[in-house]
């Protein structure tokens, strides 16, 4: 390898991780509080209204639906070949 060829090397790998950096915070989702209020918002136009308790019921029984959907999932699915 050159010295030219090292230079390039490291040009491409820098700018590979500007371009990285730069693509994660376009796409990065929002904040947590942020998403909740968003969907709060989108529950009170469909006219569902909920205290923090029951909000936090709902979390819980969506994480629960995500746990068992993921369960019956073979692992064979994840292997990376």
């Amino acid at each position: 390898m050159t010295k030219g060829d090292g230079i390039a090397l490291a040009a491409a790998f820098v700018g590979g991780a500007i371009a990285g950096a730069a693509v994660g915070l376009l796409f990065a989702p929002e904040k947590g509080e942020d998403q909740r209020a968003k969907i709060k918002e989108a529950l009170e136009k469909r006219g569902i209204k909920l205290d923090k308790e029951g909000f936090d019921k709902l979390v819980d029984e969506i994480k629960n639906i995500g746990r068992k959907k993921k369960e019956t999932v073979p692992a064979e699915d994840f292997d990376a070949e």
